[in-house]
């Protein structure tokens, strides 16, 4: 039994020794021994979740800039000024006043010529040219005429001048053609405002109108106004009329300023050289008032120094004094004169010129 054993024992090992011999032989050959298969391993892949990448943005360098100089624009003020008008441009002021545009942008520190507005102060180098747009005067239509006015009754005194009665008077336009109506009108001398006292539109009586001459002093201007199809006009010269009992005309007192009293004649008036103004009060019924001056040395005539037909603003005239400062003395006076040629006159004023 014993032997067995040793046997089996013996038998194990000798195979132990084979394999081993077996496998150097193989691995001398260059026969790869079978490998160890690899247990299969299931890889689940990674879920990948993508995001938008940020933009990278360097950082812009910083920009380093010298503050602009700032220009100062100072007017011209040694021009003169000039305030703009209605209708003005750069360029129309700038030619009237002998410059140019860029001048004058300039000088006003402008910076758009088409920017300006009326009333705008400017500075030119001279005053513009005023050019005042005249109206286009409308031709009097061909044939459109009228020559004078008979007024029936009436007493012709002088050219121009007619007496008339209280009472019914008829007008007719005279030398009238191309006319559609004819107009009459009256104005007090030395009052009112010019009145229509009638109207025609019947050429074949000559435009007669009726006019009711009231009991009173009547002394006025008459004239005739013809008025054509296109609303044009034609005027008569203007007439006087007056009634018999017409008032003579009246005038006040004559002053003269500036003056002063002569310390040794105290009715004579002393008058600087240069203007004064010679005025009258109280004048009624009268046409004008003319001024005179006389030299008192004998020989001399008087002289007129002029006269005034508008009394709205007062009666009087400027009267320059240079031209008789070497006049020693003199008179002056003043005279009102009425449509009838009847006159009235203040008293004489002695003066003195130095």
């Amino acid at each position: 039994m014993q032997r067995n054993v040793n046997f089996r024992n013996s038998f194990g090992g000798l195979l132990s020794l084979i394999s081993l011999a077996l496998a150097t032989l193989a691995c001398n050959l260059g026969v790869s021994a079978v490998p160890t298969p690899t247990p299969f391993v299931i890889i689940t892949p990674p879920v990948i979740v993508v995001t938008a990448t940020p933009t990278l943005r360097l950082p812009t360098p910083t920009q380093v800039f010298a503050p602009p100089t700032q220009v100062v624009c100072v007017p011209n003020t040694a021009w003169q000024v000039y305030f703009v008008r209605q209708g003005d441009t750069l360029a129309s002021i700038a030619a009237r006043s002998g410059t140019t545009v860029a001048a004058l942008m300039q000088a006003n520190c402008l910076t758009n010529p088409d920017l300006i507005f009326v009333g705008q102060a400017l500075r030119v180098p001279r005053q513009p040219v005023i050019i005042t747009p005249t109206a286009p005067r409308t031709p009097t239509p061909t044939g459109l005429r009228i020559s004078g006015i008979s007024i029936e009754p009436s007493i012709q005194h002088s050219p121009g001048q007619f007496q008339v009665a209280p009472g019914m008077v008829t007008l007719r336009a005279v030398g009238v053609s191309g006319a559609v109506r004819v107009g009459y009108y009256l104005q007090q001398i030395g009052i009112g405002a010019p009145v229509l006292i009638g109207e025609s539109t019947t050429p074949q009586d000559g435009f007669a109108v009726q006019w009711l001459v009231t009991a009173g002093n009547l002394s006025a201007q008459l004239w005739a106004v013809a008025v054509a199809a296109n609303n044009q006009v034609a005027e008569t010269p203007r007439l006087i009329v007056f009634t018999e009992s017409a008032v003579a005309p009246t005038i006040g007192v004559l002053s003269v300023t500036p003056s002063q009293p002569d310390p040794l004649e105290p009715a004579v008036r002393i008058l600087p050289i240069g203007q004064v103004l010679l005025t009258v009060s109280g004048v009624t019924n009268a046409t004008k008032v003319q001024f005179y001056f006389v030299d008192q040395r004998p020989g001399n005539m008087p002289i007129l120094l002029g006269e005034d037909s508008n009394f709205n603003d007062g009666v009087g005239i400027i009267f320059n004094t240079t031209p008789f400062s070497s006049v020693p003395r003199g008179l002056v006076w003043a005279q009102a004169i009425n449509a009838l040629g009847q006159t009235a006159t203040t008293a004489s004023l002695p003066i003195v010129i130095r």
